[in-house]
């Protein structure tokens, strides 16, 4: 993971595996830009093959990716992110009231549109021609379970303001 900051334009630049945390979200993509105003994070540019994952357990994944993400932020926190073309997604869907697993829902569309709220994903809209299926969770099959590319680096994510520095 390396970065960049040019401080004619204020856009800090990650770059050769980056990973982002925010809250439970691993944030990944082959590049991601940060453009700062004011000293506040305004928006951020994911590309390309961009993914969001959060571990739902130790077995299940939420995820979402596409071929380009934009985030953005309101007072350094990320209120919205657009999922630009090729948008997939996969979520574990359970029972509201006893938290059981109750199916695997994987949706295509073009674009996508997250929402945000203290930090959470609120809600996901699915934009132009959206094919959604559901799976029953008892017949989801091993290699169903990940979209492509799909790599969780959760022995990343630091666990305190220091570990984000390297000794």
């Amino acid at each position: 993971d390396s970065l960049t900051y040019n401080l004619t334009d204020s856009v800090v630049e990650m770059y050769k595996e980056p990973i982002l945390w925010s809250s439970e979200f691993q944030i990944t993509a082959d590049s991601i830009q940060f453009l700062a105003n004011k000293g506040k994070i305004s928006r951020m540019f994911l590309h390309p093959s961009p993914m969001i994952i959060a571990q739902e357990d130790s077995l299940d994944y939420n995820q979402i990716k596409g071929k380009n993400m934009t985030a953005y932020f309101n007072a350094n926190k990320m209120r919205r992110m657009d999922v630009e073309g090729n948008g997939q997604s996969i979520f574990i869907v359970t029972d509201e009231e006893t938290k059981d697993k109750i199916g695997l829902n994987y949706t295509e569309c073009t674009d996508l549109i997250l929402y945000f709220k203290d930090s959470k994903l609120d809600a996901v809209n699915y934009e132009v021609k959206p094919n959604s299926v559901t799976t029953p969770y008892q017949d989801v099959e091993e290699k169903n379970r990940y979209l492509k590319g799909f790599n969780w680096r959760g022995s990343e994510q630091p666990k305190c303001k220091e570990d984000i520095f390297i000794e």
